[in-house]
């Protein structure tokens, strides 16, 4: 026991006191760190996992654009399939719009030549006249013709006739009632 007290018989409740409090600064101190470390290593490995998942990104980034390039080529060949189809289908539109037109003219000139036939003739008109409401009809056809590009012998020859016409106001009736009565 004398060896204890030899090395530990100076030792008061002071130093003890102190050197217990150096041991639990250390213990925390410890703590700390080891807490700062230990939440450092874990937002690394956070960070690292982060940097992973990138690089896995930018690995796939060729085949991505390749699946781009390759859907932008489909949509430009469907593009260019429907603006075929489209032009196809306005030169259809057309085709039908122009026949449509010309049938539409041929009817309204045999129309119009009918009435020349029958108004022009001495023989169906004697008076060689007709009621106004017969010429604003006539009239109004003839402007039809027109807009549909109708030409020829139409201007050359029954225009001037028909002008050519009296007309009779319909408030007029006993000149209709002439008129009507003329014709056969």
């Amino acid at each position: 026991m004398d060896y204890f007290l030899e090395a530990f018989g100076n030792i008061t409740l002071g130093k003890v006191a102190l050197f217990l409090a150096a041991v639990i600064f250390l213990v925390v101190c410890y703590k700390k760190v080891e807490k700062y470390f230990s939440e450092k290593a874990i937002r690394e490995q956070e960070k690292d996992e982060e940097i992973k998942k990138c690089l896995e990104q930018i690995k796939m980034y060729p085949r991505w654009r390749q699946q781009s390039i390759d859907i932008q080529k489909k949509l430009t060949a469907d593009i260019d399939a429907l603006k075929t189809a489209q032009d196809k289908n306005i030169r259809r539109m057309e085709e039908i719009e122009s026949a449509n037109r010309k049938r539409e003219q041929n009817k309204l000139r045999d129309r119009i030549l009918q009435s020349y036939r029958y108004f022009a003739s001495r023989e169906k008109n004697p008076l060689l006249a007709w009621s106004q409401m017969e010429a604003e009809a006539f009239w109004k056809i003839f402007k039809d013709y027109e807009e549909l590009d109708g030409d020829g012998y139409v201007h050359s020859d029954v225009q001037p006739t028909m002008n050519s016409l009296e007309v009779i106001p319909m408030h007029e009736a006993e000149k209709i009632s002439e008129l009507m009565h003329s014709r056969k």
